[in-house]
């Protein structure tokens, strides 16, 4: 019950045990009439189906008070069910001669009016009405037992499900009021590990995103020869100030509106321009396409695992050549960088070492990605990402990039000025005044190692 709203838990706890009485009661009933049946094969001479027949009107009353669940269906119940319970009393009296047996079906005649539970809303309500179930199969037991002139019955089996249905509802009432005193302290605590949680993975993200641009921008500034600072150098290092200033660095979308595929597509193919825009020969195969399936959250997860990944091979591979393969398999999207470099030993990266760990690793995992490395010294590396899609992705029809180009040829606030980015830092086909922003994070061509 704690899972459920404190104003609501009492109602929805009293309802949930009159389902169960219900269903017990029918139980009751069926058994009463097998009870009666075999009864009938063990003695040929017993005429029984009257008083199957009466139980007919009892089951019928069950179901309708379970379709309407009212005071008026109960006090119908309860009186269908007292005429019923006399006419089944009065001929089990007269056929069946062993005095247990029929006590035990008159029980299981009563039991369906113990368990009628009311209306239902209010766990006291529930054991008087109970009661009031129990003193009508008395009662309708009683006169028959008068009218044949027959020993007293003593209803042990009715009586051990009144004292049920009591305890029952007295445990599940104490249990309801102490949930409602635990369960505020509960949401609380779950409010808290869900900021918690929001909060590690932005300064996570914040991590990965300083050490693609801050640290790799210094690590480059103490390698580059005295003089001017390189043009293009600056012009990443302008870029990704104004990015880390902002809080496009979120890539927050507005869940109302449709991520648009253009975006999507645009910010992958300003990432591949820029490291091409460094000297590296990028080939892209497979179905960009599909990057625009994903959530924006996710895309943009996936896009900046990739771009650190080229970084990578610029400053590691000793190659000029890569290639970025994309594939869609119906449930996730995959892209693959490869390049035919020195390759590495991944178990001898120093721990401080924050590239493929923390910008590719961590980054996929946050989004519910995968990556698999496969890496050796003289033979290259190849990184596969992979990233599911939603159920909100699946149902998405996959739109084609919107009027087949790139606005203007370039990302809106991002566009490529002489092979760089000015004013954004693959602001990188962020929307202007629209739903979602892919942002991309600039790379400098030297700094940190893998």
């Amino acid at each position: 019950m704690l899972g459920i709203p404190t104003h609501l838990a009492p109602r929805v706890n009293a309802w949930s045990t009159v389902r169960a009485f219900h269903a017990a009661a029918i139980g009751s009933v069926v058994a009463a009439a097998v009870t009666l049946l075999l009864y009938r094969l063990a003695e040929p001479d017993v005429r029984v189906a009257g008083a199957v027949l009466a139980l007919l009107p009892m089951l019928a009353m069950i179901g309708v008070h379970v379709q309407f669940g009212t005071w008026r269906s109960a006090v119908a119940f309860l009186v269908t069910g007292g005429v019923c319970t006399w006419w089944f009393t009065t001929i089990v009296q007269r056929e069946v001669p062993a005095g247990w047996v029929t006590s035990y079906l008159v029980s299981l005649a009563v039991i369906p009016l113990v368990l009628v539970g009311g209306a239902g809303a209010v766990a006291s309500r529930v054991v008087v009405w109970s009661f009031g179930g129990f003193l009508v199969g008395r009662l309708a037991t009683g006169i028959a037992v008068l009218q044949a002139d027959g020993p007293p019955r003593p209803l042990l089996l009715a009586w051990v499900t009144l004292g049920f249905v009591v305890a029952l509802v007295l445990f599940t009432s104490r249990n309801t009021a102490r949930s409602e005193r635990v369960q505020p302290e509960l949401l609380r605590s779950a409010r808290e590990e869900h900021v918690s949680a929001y909060r590690a993975g932005v300064e996570a993200e914040a991590a990965a995103i300083l050490h693609d641009t801050v640290l790799n921008h210094l690590g480059a500034i103490a390698l580059a020869p005295d003089g001017p600072m390189d043009p293009q150098l600056a012009r990443t290092v302008e870029a990704d100030v104004a990015m880390l200033t902002g809080k496009q660095w979120l890539a927050s979308s507005d869940p109302t509106s449709e991520p648009d595929p253009a975006l999507a597509g645009a910010a992958f193919d300003a990432m591949v321009d820029e490291h091409r825009a460094e000297g590296l020969a990028v080939a892209v195969t497979g179905d960009p396409a599909a990057l625009a399936r994903l959530d924006p959250s996710a895309a943009t997860a996936l896009l900046r695992a990739v771009g650190q990944c080229l970084a990578n091979v610029r400053k590691h591979a000793g190659t000029d050549e890569a290639e970025v393969s994309v594939f869609d398999d119906g449930s996730s999207c995959t892209v693959m960088v490869v390049d035919d470099g020195r390759g590495f030993d991944e178990q001898e990266t120093g721990s401080d070492r924050m590239g493929l760990r923390g910008s590719v690793r961590e980054r996929i995992g946050r989004v519910g990605g995968d990556v698999q490395v496969w890496s050796s010294p003289g033979s290259g590396t190849s990184v596969m990402m992979t990233v599911p899609y939603t159920s909100e992705d699946a149902a998405r029809v996959d739109g084609a990039h919107t009027g087949g180009a790139h606005t203007g040829g370039a990302h809106t606030g991002g566009a490529h000025t002489g092979g760089a980015h000015t004013g954004g830092a693959h602001t990188g086909g962020a929307r202007t005044g629209g739903a979602a922003s892919y942002a991309v994070t600039g790379e400098s061509d030297r700094g940190a190692a893998r």
